[in-house]
């Protein structure tokens, strides 16, 4: 799902993104090419993707409808344009809302790791508007259905998906032109690509975050959780890429960057490239890219191509469908 971003959490904890990320599995990777024509069809329609509007009613009637104390839907900002950016929180027992609480889906529960899945920082990278709506559906269903592994999972992760941190970029996107750039909806309203646009955690000097409110409410969001595991969602190669995306020479290709969970990130990326059919061959084969490849579907990021300026927190990224880098 991505060409830009990626990376996990803790040893101790690796086996709490498996589950989530198996879930996404569920949702059906064998057509994951396909996922991009089907976010949403009423009768008689063709299938689409939502706008932001209507991405945002949908969030909103899944979480009203969710059995009580299982949903929580905010927004951690907007964007350029003012578009809110809509965040679902899943996890049981969660208190009512009240009054004055300051916005942010509520204080954390304890002793429940929290896990997140940020999705569409490239406008013109889609697929995962439709795949984290239909994880929260099939969350909310499995839970009110009494689903063992759900319940399971529900009762011991905190789960938070944001499907959309670029939902202007989205709005000027056009389906099947894969060219990038600000046009193109790549990049936010300022015209800058939000997956460059964080600290580099090997550079000194700081990156201006005035163009990129995007970026801002994600980096302050982040600050005031603990997030144990992440997943950052682009529309790419297939494959998935953990850390670093990075090196302290930032030489473009070929420089393995090694975390110091390094084993365990390799684990969480296999652990999802095994189980997907086209990912698990190693062999994408996306036109004008049939050469690349990678051994067992999955990458260091540094290792395909150093990106500065990234999402600073450890991510695993998943990428299923190939538009520009």
């Amino acid at each position: 799902m991505a060409s830009a971003a990626r990376r996990p959490g803790r040893r101790r904890r690796g086996g709490l993104l498996l589950p989530l990320l198996c879930a996404l599995l569920l949702l059906g990777p064998a057509g994951a090419a396909h996922i991009k024509k089907a976010e949403a069809a009423a009768p008689g329609e063709a299938l689409r993707y939502l706008h932001s509007a209507e991405l945002g009613e949908a969030l909103r009637a899944l979480a009203a409808a969710a059995p009580p104390g299982l949903a929580r839907l905010f927004s951690i900002g907007q964007s350029v344009e003012g578009r809110p950016l809509w965040v679902l929180r899943l996890t049981a027992g969660l208190g009512p809302e009240r009054d004055g609480e300051e916005p942010g889906g509520g204080e954390a529960l304890p002793g429940r790791p929290q896990v997140k899945l940020v999705g569409n920082m490239h406008g013109d990278e889609p697929l995962a508007r439709p795949l984290l709506l239909r994880l929260a559906q099939e969350l909310v269903r499995g839970w009110a259905g009494g689903e063992e592994r759900i319940g399971r999972l529900l009762n011991t992760t905190d789960i938070y998906l944001l499907p959309s941190l670029n939902p202007d970029g989205f709005e000027r996107a056009r389906e099947g032109d894969c060219g990038g750039g600000a046009e193109g909806g790549r990049e936010n309203s300022h015209g800058r690509d939000l997956n460059r646009s964080f600290p580099d955690q090997f550079g000194v000097a700081e990156p201006d975050l005035e163009p990129v409110p995007e970026v801002q409410a994600l980096i302050a969001w982040m600050r005031r959780n603990k997030f144990l595991l992440s997943g950052n969602l682009h529309g790419g190669s297939v494959v998935a890429s953990y850390p670093y995306d990075d090196s302290p020479t930032h030489k473009p290709t070929g420089v393995y960057s090694k975390s110091a969970d390094d084993e365990v990130f390799k684990y969480l990326a296999k652990a999802y490239a095994s189980h997907h059919p086209i990912m698990r061959t190693g062999k994408p084969n996306c036109p004008g890219e049939e050469g690349e490849t990678f051994q067992d579907g999955i990458t260091n990021g540094a290792q395909w191509y150093d990106v500065e300026e990234l999402t600073s927190k450890p991510v695993v990224m998943i990428t299923e469908e190939r538009t520009a880098k």
